[in-house]
This record gives C-alpha cells, sequence and structure tokens, in this order.
C-alpha cells in the first residue's frame, strides 16, 4: 500500500459524514469510513473501481465471491447486485476505501483506438479483486490531493480522472473491462442483455428473445450469463427487482402491494417473503428501521443502465 494513501484518505473521510461516504468531487468519487463491521448488505453495483485502503471486505454475486483486504482492488464490470459485508473496521483503524464509478464514455474512447492486448486475467466474471497496481495507486494519491485544492481540482480533475481510466484498462486486470467493451465478446454481448432487463424490470422475461438479440443459443446464453453475473437470467431480474423495491420502501411513502406490483410481483404475499429473505426482515419492517434517528442505511452505487455499444 502506498505510505501516504491511507493518511491522505483518513484526513478527508470525515466521520460525521453520513452514512460514513464523504465526496470528493471529482467524477462522482468517494471515500468511505466504517468503524464496525457490517451486516450484509444488498446494492447494486454499477461498473466501478474501488480501493480497500484499510479494513477488508467480502462481496458476492450469486456464485461469484472475492475477499477484499487492504492493499486490493475491486473492480466491476457490469451492473451487478451483490451482497458486502465489512469484515474488518474498528475505531482504531476504521475500514476505508475510495470508490470511484467508471466512466464507460472514457474507456470506451480509449478502448477504440487501442491495439489487441494479450494476457490478463483469464475470468469472464465481471466481478475481481487483485493487488492494486503501484502506478494506479499513484494516481489515485494524485486523485485524493487534488480534491482539496479547490482551484485546481476543476481544471486538472478531468485530466486525471482519464489517466485513471487509462492505467486502469491498460493494466492485467483490466482484461475485464476490455472483455466488456469488445463488442464481439460474449461479455458485451451479456451487458446488452444486462441493459435490456434493467429498462424493464417490471416486464416478464423472454430469456430465448434475450439470447436472440444476443446472438447465441439459448443454452449458450445461459452459460455465459451465469459466467459473467454468477446469477441466472431469471435469478438477476429477482434480485434487482428487490434492490429497486428496496430503494421505494426505504425513499417512499407507498404501499408495499403497490410497490410489488411496480416491480413486477404479481403476489404481494411473495413479494413480502422474497424482500425478508433478501434483506432479513419485511417491507415494513425494514421502512421502519430506516427511518429510526440512529439508523446506519447503506449507500448504494446504482446506476441507470449501462450505455454498452
Amino acid at each position: 500500500m502506498h505510505s501516504g494513501l491511507v493518511r491522505l484518505a483518513g484526513e478527508l473521510a470525515a466521520p460525521e459524514a453520513a452514512g460514513g461516504v464523504t465526496q470528493l468531487g471529482l467524477g462522482g468519487a468517494v471515500l468511505l469510513r466504517r468503524t464496525q463491521p457490517s451486516a450484509i448488505e444488498g446494492t447494486l453495483y454499477r461498473p466501478l473501481l474501488c480501493v480497500i485502503l484499510q479494513g477488508a471486505k467480502d462481496v458476492s454475486a450469486g456464485t461469484l465471491s472475492v475477499h477484499c483486504p487492504a492493499g486490493n482492488v475491486i473492480i466491476v464490470s457490469h451492473d451487478l447486485p451483490v451482497l458486502s459485508r465489512i469484515t474488518r473496521a474498528s475505531l482504531a483503524e476504521p475500514y476505508i476505501a475510495v470508490v470511484l464509478p467508471l466512466d464507460l464514455g472514457i474507456l470506451r474512447g480509449f478502448f477504440d483506438r487501442m491495439p489487441d492486448i494479450a494476457g490478463g486475467e483469464d475470468n469472464a466474471a465481471a466481478l475481481l479483486s487483485c493487488p492494486a497496481d503501484g502506478e494506479l495507486l499513484d494516481a489515485i494519491v494524485r486523485l485524493i490531493t487534488l480534491a482539496r485544492q479547490e482551484i485546481a481540482a476543476p481544471l486538472l480533475g478531468p485530466i486525471l480522472l482519464r489517466e485513471i481510466h487509462a492505467r486502469l484498462l491498460l493494466s492485467p486486470q483490466g482484461a475485464i473491462l476490455r472483455r466488456f467493451l469488445n463488442r464481439e465478446d460474449p461479455s458485451n454481448h451479456v451487458a446488452r442483455a444486462i441493459a435490456s432487463i434493467r429498462a424493464s424490470i417490471e416486464a416478464p422475461m423472454k430469456v430465448s428473445a434475450l439470447a436472440e438479440h444476443a446472438g447465441m443459443s439459448t443454452s449458450s446464453f445461459h452459460a455465459h450469463f451465469k459466467a459473467v453475473t454468477g446469477l441466472t437470467p431469471g435469478q438477476y431480474q429477482k434480485d434487482i427487482r428487490l434492490l429497486e423495491a428496496r430503494r421505494l420502501i426505504l425513499d417512499s411513502d407507498a404501499a408495499v402491494s403497490s410497490v410489488a406490483f411496480d416491480v413486477g410481483y404479481e403476489s404481494p404475499a411473495q413479494f413480502s417473503r422474497d424482500y425478508a429473505r433478501k434483506f432479513g426482515c419485511p417491507p415494513r419492517e425494514d421502512r421502519n428501521r430506516a427511518r429510526e434517528p440512529d439508523s446506519d442505511r447503506s449507500t448504494a452505487f446504482v446506476s441507470q443502465p449501462a450505455a454498452v455499444n
């Protein structure tokens, strides 16, 4: 780990920040700070880079599972419903991480000008944890330092963000993103299917239509989809529905039955059972807990469906 990185992050990560989240004001980057291990939290990750500076975290999506100790990065290439848990954090040594949403426009612009790069991670999974690259860490140090410079940040921030994207794409671990950006790769085809699922989560899913759109047989599509996401298409849609339902439950006063219908459930009773299995309690109880004064609601890195081309 870069010697100055934890110190810089600790200085910027405000203990009083809501939910332990400090906005850096550059490219949507945030610092996360937690002083105790967390319960398992359901979250929708968009394509992102996360650098674990201190503490440790476990992340899983279906059959995919990674352990992320200090000094590791997490790379997510697709919109992915995950379960995550901070496993190491204390008042003396808080969990601290930098999270940067990846700009797919920047990545696409670089990828289209790159020669083919052989090697890298030989794994189709959209979730990866690996030791941080030294040059990438240096760029993250400069990002955190720049965030404290009010005049320079808006001038130099876009340049530095492009550098981080370029270094990530060129690294061996960047193979996960190069596959996603390659229009001929099954990973890209799965991303298109994910965008279709997310665009109309309330609609019945026709796997055969998704497979045809991806240019695959139904069996091949199932295999590639699960290799990338760790989930079957049906499991993916169910998780997406429940995460959107939780957002509606916590952010509105809508009736539970109304939320169930909005996300595509035909039976409110079945919805409540699935919700409780996913989040540990029924919808009404979850809403009441979240509105208690000392509630520590987790931050989800959620986006509109990633633009894939």
